[in-house]
C-alpha cells in the first residue's frame, strides 16, 4: 500500500476511534476500578481496543475477504468480550466462544489437517493465550507498548524471512496502525481509555494468528519466544497462585508487574516499557536464529526462558517480602481493565 493509502487509513481509524470514545462517553461504557485494579480514584473509557476489530475488518475488505474462518473467529471473541465490557458474563459464555474462535482460526490456518489429539491441544493452548493476554492488561500502556513490539516484529519477519503470502500483507501493517493510534490515548499517565476484554482479547487474536502462520511457514516453533515476558508471568503467576491455593478465577495483584507498581511504585509507563524492550530484545535474538540448527534454538530457548523465570523469581520474592498481606487474594471481578 502507497504511503497515501497508509494516510488515508490512519485518517480513517483515527476517526473511528475518536467516534467510539464519544458514544462510549455518552452511553457510560466506562472502567470503575475494583479491587484488583491498578487504578484509583478515576473512571476511564472501556473497550478503546475495539479498533484491532476495526482495522483486522479494513484488512479483510482491503484483500477481497482474504480470510473469512480468522475474521469470523476474531469477530465472534470480540462480540463476547465487547458484551462483557459492558455486563461481566459468567467464564462458561465467554470460554465457549473463544474454543469457537480458536478452532475457526485453526481451520483457517490448517484446514484440520492434524491429528484429533493435536487439535485438542492447540485449542486449548489457543484459549490459554487468549485470556493470558487478556490478563495481562492491567496498567496503562502495557498492551499498547507490548503490541507494538509483536506486531512489528511479526511484520518485519514476515518481510525479511518468509515467501511473499505467507500471511495477508495488510493485515499486520493495519493492525500496528491501530496499535500507534490506540497508544495515543491509552499510553500516559492518565489514559483516556483502556483497551477493555474487546481489545486485549482482539489483538490477542491477531497475534496468535500471526504465530501460527509463521510457525507453519518457518517449520520452527522457535518463534513462539516473540510471547516470552507474558508468557512467563502469566504461567508462574499462576502457579504462585495454585500453589498458595487461590482461586485462579478470582482478581488479584500478584503479576508481577502490579507488584512493580504497587510495591516497587514505578509508574504505569515505566514498567509497560520495560516489559515491551526485554520483550523487544528476545525477539532480536530469535530472529537472529530463526535459520540456526535446532539444537541451538533450543539452547537459546532453554536460556531465555531460565533467564526471563529467576529474574521472576528473585524480583517478585524481595517485593513480597515488602508487604506480605499482598499474597491475600481480591475479591472483585477478574475481567476489569487495570
Amino acid at each position: 500500500m502507497t504511503l497515501i493509502g497508509y494516510a488515508f487509513l490512519t485518517a480513517l481509524l483515527v476517526a473511528s476511534e475518536v467516534s467510539y470514545l464519544r458514544l462510549a462517553q455518552y452511553f457510560g461504557i466506562v472502567d470503575r476500578p475494583n479491587e484488583r485494579s491498578s487504578h484509583r480514584g478515576q473512571t476511564t473509557i472501556r473497550g478503546g481496543g475495539v479498533l484491532f476489530w476495526i482495522a483486522a475488518w479494513g484488512a479483510f475488505v482491503f484483500t477481497y475477504f482474504d480470510f473469512p474462518y480468522f475474521f469470523a473467529g476474531l469477530s465472534l471473541v470480540a462480540a463476547i468480550s465487547f458484551l462483557d465490557d459492558l455486563h461481566s458474563l459468567a467464564n462458561r459464555y465467554r470460554i465457549s466462544m473463544h474454543f469457537i474462535g480458536i478452532g475457526l482460526m485453526l481451520y483457517q490456518t490448517t484446514g484440520f489437517d492434524l491429528e484429533f489429539w493435536m487439535m485438542g491441544v492447540l485449542l486449548i493452548i489457543g484459549v490459554g493465550i487468549l485470556n493470558a493476554y487478556n490478563f495481562m492488561d492491567g496498567i496503562n500502556g502495557i498492551t499498547a507498548f507490548y503490541s507494538l513490539v509483536t506486531v512489528g516484529t511479526f511484520w518485519y519477519a514476515y518481510l525479511q524471512h518468509l515467501p511473499e503470502g505467507a500471511i495477508n500483507n495488510a493485515l499486520l501493517p493495519f493492525t500496528l496502525v491501530a496499535v500507534l493510534i490506540f497508544s495515543y490515548f491509552n499510553a500516559r499517565s492518565r489514559a483516556i481509555c483502556f483497551a477493555g476484554d474487546v481489545g486485549s482479547v482482539s489483538i490477542a487474536f491477531i497475534i496468535l494468528y500471526a504465530l501460527i502462520v509463521f510457525i507453519k511457514a518457518s517449520q520452527t516453533y522457535l518463534p513462539t519466544l516473540f510471547l516470552a515476558v507474558y508468557g512467563i508471568d502469566s504461567v508462574l503467576t499462576i502457579t504462585h497462585r495454585l500453589y498458595l491455593r487461590h482461586n485462579i478465577f478470582q482478581a488479584h495483584r500478584l503479576h508481577l508487574f502490579q507488584l512493580l507498581v504497587h510495591k516497587k511504585h514505578w509508574s504505569h509507563l515505566r514498567v509497560s516499557a520495560l516489559y515491551a524492550l526485554v520483550q523487544l530484545g528476545i525477539n532480536g535474538l530469535v530472529l537472529a536464529a530463526l535459520h540456526r540448527p535446532l539444537v541451538n534454538q533450543l539452547t537459546l530457548a532453554a536460556i531465555i526462558l531460565s533467564v526471563l523465570a529467576s529474574m521472576y523469581v528473585v524480583v517478585k520474592s524481595r517485593l513480597m517480602k515488602v508487604n506480605l498481606e499482598t499474597t491475600e487474594p481480591c475479591h472483585g471481578s477478574s475481567i476489569s481493565d487495570g
